[in-house]
């Protein structure tokens, strides 16, 4: 990366990174300062940062949505650290999640009870009670989870409160950004949602004294950038909405959530695809623009009445991304001069702890923490220590550097935590929130005691002659 790259990278950052002297800051703490606390590789999250994303993206959808109110729920899965859903808790938010451990961690956080969506597919019915003993809605996602929530709901004496996820289908010939595969292809094999075959049946349980529907949810996911695409699966899903209500007899939705799939300002997706060009991505603020206005024409091909309606959304990437930083030590610096000159720099993390990086082809900016004022600059190849390739930038241009010296990977606030694996039996890393000038660990570093915590042994192989003698 180029140092007018490095600059635009901190620029981009909301105000969450600055440079002073040429050393990075996140909010106003020197980020060499963090890693002698809690020693690299380390997530860092700001959290300011977090808190102007989640109020700009409520915003964004207030200015359009004139129904009712806008309730923001963020995706658990893309960062569950319990401090940072206690911050969105603290703003009012709600939460989508999957599963018993999200769910454990929402409570946790203090999130409102019914601002939860207990989405994904193949529930469990102890799931499910719980949601229901909690006052949590439950995502239907299949027919057979009306039944579940039926003998929840009998079993604890108290209606449970559902919502319906539906499948829209809209026409286009437009395709994934940078990967080319068709739109129509990856969202009509996807496997959340209702089927369209199932409306009908839905409709006839749903009628059930132990149930009650509250509304619908949709979510297209960050398949591309173009509006026009963004719009047609919005409008798609109003008048598949309208067509819900007229085949359940006039009923009407109290929530309707258009899901996540915002692109964020600085979306790392797709880059290590050579013919990759990069997408401006449109502003939420558009965005909210292009999916209300959409939506609202597809309602109201069937007379709906919206009045009190809260729209609900869920951004993941878009909130968590970011937010956050991940800082790396250089280990070693590897030079070859034959077949052909190339320089590696080495260092302690890996794409496992960075899994935008293989998972989606992602290339996020990595920035030197100390920027030379002078200097000569060269191409490396950032790599990470485990057995894999490890490619963490192909091509990047940076300062002459010695092992020691920090890299920070910028707008890594989402998923990567969330995804972290341990090949190689390697620890996940710290997760630090910051706040101005202060600094709290919020998730510790992962030990090889930890790892092999679950690990046992069988009283035959307890002898180290035993088992071989037998």
């Amino acid at each position: 990366m180029s140092e007018s790259y490095d600059a635009a990278a901190v620029a981009l950052s909301d105000g969450m990174l600055r440079r002073e002297s040429g050393r990075l800051l996140i909010e106003e703490v020197p980020v060499d300062v963090l890693v002698e606390r809690f020693p690299a590789p380390l997530f860092v999250v700001s959290e300011s940062a977090l808190r102007r994303r989640v109020r700009r993206i409520r915003a964004a959808f207030e200015r359009v949505w004139r129904h009712g109110e806008v309730l923001v729920l963020p995706a658990v899965k893309a960062n569950p650290v319990l401090a940072l859903q206690r911050v969105l808790a603290q703003e009012g938010c709600g939460a989508d999640l999957v599963g018993a451990g999200e769910l454990e961690v929402a409570v946790r956080a203090g999130v409102h009870p019914g601002r939860i969506s207990l989405n994904g597919t193949a529930k469990d019915r102890a799931t499910i009670e719980r949601a229901v003993a909690l006052g949590v809605r439950v995502t239907v996602d299949d027919v057979r989870e009306i039944e579940l929530a039926v003998m929840a709901a009998r079993a604890l004496g108290k209606q449970a409160d559902l919502r319906v996820r539906l499948r829209p289908h809209f026409e286009t010939d437009a395709r994934m950004d940078s990967f080319g595969m068709p739109i129509n292809d990856i969202y009509g094999t996807y496997k959340s949602g209702l089927p369209y075959d199932d409306l009908a049946e839905a409709g006839r349980a749903l009628t059930a004294p132990e149930l009650r529907v509250s509304g619908v949810m949709m979510h297209m996911g960050r398949y591309t950038t173009d509006l026009s695409v963004i719009g047609g699966y919005s409008r798609r899903f109003g008048e598949l909405t309208a067509e819900v209500s007229e085949l359940w007899g006039g009923w009407t939705p109290r929530t309707i959530d258009v899901g996540g799939g915002f692109a964020p300002p600085v979306d790392g997706f797709g880059r290590a695809n050579p013919d990759f060009v990069a997408p401006d991505p449109p502003s939420i603020e558009r965005h909210a623009e292009v999916v209300c206005e959409n939506l609202g024409k597809g309602l109201a091909s069937g007379g709906l009445d919206l009045e009190g309606c809260v729209l609900e959304v869920e951004p993941g990437r878009a909130l968590f991304g970011p937010c956050g930083i991940h800082v790396a030590t250089l280990l070693n610096v590897k030079r070859q001069t034959r077949p052909f000159p190339f320089t590696w720099y080495e260092t302690d993390t890996t794409q496992l702890f960075l899994s935008e990086i293989p998972d989606e082809a992602a290339r996020p900016p990595v920035i030197p923490v100390h920027l030379p004022e002078t200097g000569d600059r060269a191409e490396v190849r950032v790599v990470g220590r485990s057995c894999m390739s490890d490619v963490l930038a192909r091509t990047a241009t940076l300062p002459a550097m010695r092992p020691g010296d920090l890299l920070a990977f910028c707008f890594t606030g989402a998923y990567n935590d969330a995804n972290a694996s341990n090949l190689n039996l390697l620890p996940r890393p710290a997760t630090v929130l910051v706040n101005g000038t202060h600094a709290h660990l919020v998730r510790r570093a992962e030990t090889i005691d930890d790892l092999l915590a679950r690990d046992t042994l069988p009283d035959h192989l307890r002898h180290p002659a035993t088992g071989a003698a037998r």
